[in-house]
Protein backbone atom coordinates (compact mmCIF):
# COMPACT_ATOMS: atom_id res chain seq x y z
CA UNK A 1 0.00 0.00 0.00
CA UNK A 2 1.36 3.46 -0.89
CA UNK A 3 2.00 6.19 1.69
CA UNK A 4 -1.04 8.07 0.39
CA UNK A 5 -3.32 5.03 0.75
CA UNK A 6 -1.93 4.24 4.20
CA UNK A 7 -2.63 7.80 5.35
CA UNK A 8 -6.15 7.73 3.92
CA UNK A 9 -6.76 4.53 5.91
CA UNK A 10 -5.70 6.35 9.10
CA UNK A 11 -8.37 8.98 8.43
CA UNK A 12 -11.02 6.31 7.77
CA UNK A 13 -10.11 4.81 11.17
CA UNK A 14 -10.54 8.25 12.77
CA UNK A 15 -14.10 8.52 11.46
CA UNK A 16 -14.71 4.91 12.47
CA UNK A 17 -13.79 5.82 16.07
CA UNK A 18 -16.58 8.41 16.12
CA UNK A 19 -19.15 6.27 14.34
CA UNK A 20 -18.55 3.28 16.61
CA UNK A 21 -17.91 5.40 19.73
CA UNK A 22 -14.65 3.51 20.19
CA UNK A 23 -12.02 5.77 21.73
CA UNK A 24 -9.40 3.00 21.83
CA UNK A 25 -8.91 3.48 18.07
CA UNK A 26 -7.23 6.79 18.95
CA UNK A 27 -4.46 4.87 20.71
CA UNK A 28 -3.55 3.40 17.30
CA UNK A 29 -3.80 6.51 15.12
CA UNK A 30 -3.12 9.63 17.23
CA UNK A 31 0.45 10.79 17.95
CA UNK A 32 1.35 11.83 21.50
CA UNK A 33 2.06 15.39 20.29
CA UNK A 34 -1.15 15.63 18.20
CA UNK A 35 -2.80 19.06 17.95
CA UNK A 36 -6.44 19.49 16.89
CA UNK A 37 -6.62 23.15 15.88
CA UNK A 38 -10.38 22.80 15.35
CA UNK A 39 -11.08 22.40 19.06
CA UNK A 40 -9.97 25.98 19.74
CA UNK A 41 -13.35 27.33 18.62
CA UNK A 42 -15.29 25.04 20.99
CA UNK A 43 -12.99 24.48 23.93
CA UNK A 44 -10.86 27.63 24.00
CA UNK A 45 -7.62 25.83 23.18
CA UNK A 46 -6.45 23.13 20.79
CA UNK A 47 -7.00 19.49 21.67
CA UNK A 48 -3.69 17.81 22.40
CA UNK A 49 -2.51 14.23 22.22
CA UNK A 50 -4.48 11.02 22.53
CA UNK A 51 -6.15 12.32 25.69
CA UNK A 52 -7.39 15.41 23.83
CA UNK A 53 -8.88 13.26 21.06
CA UNK A 54 -10.58 10.99 23.61
CA UNK A 55 -11.92 14.01 25.51
CA UNK A 56 -13.38 15.40 22.28
CA UNK A 57 -15.22 12.13 21.64
CA UNK A 58 -16.41 11.94 25.27
CA UNK A 59 -17.61 15.53 25.05
CA UNK A 60 -19.57 14.69 21.91
CA UNK A 61 -21.09 11.58 23.51
CA UNK A 62 -22.12 13.65 26.56
CA UNK A 63 -24.04 16.06 24.31
CA UNK A 64 -25.39 13.82 21.56
CA UNK A 65 -27.40 10.59 21.56
CA UNK A 66 -26.52 9.92 17.96
CA UNK A 67 -23.50 10.85 15.87
CA UNK A 68 -22.76 9.63 12.42
CA UNK A 69 -20.13 10.82 9.95
CA UNK A 70 -19.65 9.81 6.33
CA UNK A 71 -16.56 10.71 4.34
CA UNK A 72 -17.80 11.89 0.94
CA UNK A 73 -14.34 12.43 -0.59
CA UNK A 74 -10.69 12.24 0.37
CA UNK A 75 -7.85 13.98 -1.40
CA UNK A 76 -4.18 13.13 -1.01
CA UNK A 77 -1.19 13.49 -3.31
CA UNK A 78 2.16 11.76 -3.60
CA UNK A 79 3.66 15.29 -3.79
CA UNK A 80 2.48 15.89 -0.18
CA UNK A 81 1.87 12.41 1.23
CA UNK A 82 1.68 13.64 4.84
CA UNK A 83 -1.51 15.63 4.12
CA UNK A 84 -5.00 14.21 3.62
CA UNK A 85 -8.07 16.34 2.98
CA UNK A 86 -11.56 15.05 3.66
CA UNK A 87 -14.99 16.38 2.78
CA UNK A 88 -17.50 14.80 5.14
CA UNK A 89 -21.14 14.97 6.18
CA UNK A 90 -22.51 14.21 9.57
CA UNK A 91 -25.67 14.06 11.61
CA UNK A 92 -26.09 14.64 15.32
CA UNK A 93 -29.05 14.23 17.62
CA UNK A 94 -28.75 16.28 20.84
CA UNK A 95 -29.59 14.57 24.10
CA UNK A 96 -32.88 15.72 25.54
CA UNK A 97 -32.73 16.76 29.14
CA UNK A 98 -35.18 18.54 31.39
CA UNK A 99 -32.45 21.08 32.20
CA UNK A 100 -31.76 22.19 28.63
CA UNK A 101 -35.23 21.77 27.09
CA UNK A 102 -33.50 20.87 23.83
CA UNK A 103 -35.46 19.36 21.04
CA UNK A 104 -34.39 15.93 19.93
CA UNK A 105 -34.23 17.21 16.34
CA UNK A 106 -31.46 15.81 14.15
CA UNK A 107 -28.77 18.28 13.09
CA UNK A 108 -27.11 17.80 9.71
CA UNK A 109 -23.69 19.30 9.13
CA UNK A 110 -20.77 19.09 6.76
CA UNK A 111 -17.13 19.97 6.88
CA UNK A 112 -13.72 19.96 5.33
CA UNK A 113 -10.81 18.72 7.41
CA UNK A 114 -7.12 18.59 6.66
CA UNK A 115 -5.01 16.04 8.49
CA UNK A 116 -1.23 15.84 8.76
CA UNK A 117 0.11 12.35 9.33
CA UNK A 118 3.59 11.17 10.25
CA UNK A 119 4.66 7.57 10.77
CA UNK A 120 1.06 6.33 10.51
CA UNK A 121 -0.27 8.69 13.21
CA UNK A 122 -2.25 11.92 13.04
CA UNK A 123 -0.16 14.88 14.25
CA UNK A 124 -2.36 17.86 13.27
CA UNK A 125 -5.93 18.58 12.22
CA UNK A 126 -7.63 21.70 10.86
CA UNK A 127 -11.41 21.85 10.37
CA UNK A 128 -14.00 24.06 8.75
CA UNK A 129 -17.48 22.93 9.77
CA UNK A 130 -20.79 24.15 8.40
CA UNK A 131 -23.23 24.04 11.32
CA UNK A 132 -26.80 24.98 10.50
CA UNK A 133 -27.99 28.24 11.96
CA UNK A 134 -31.46 28.10 13.48
CA UNK A 135 -33.68 30.97 12.39
CA UNK A 136 -35.57 32.76 15.17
Amino acid sequence: MSQVETNKAVIQRYFEAYNTKNETIFDEIIAPDYIDHGQTAFMGSPGRGVTGAKNDLKNSLDKFDELNHVVEAMIASPAHPDLVGAYWRGSLRPKSTSDTHQSNEKINLSGVSIYRIQNGKMVETWNVIDFPVKQT
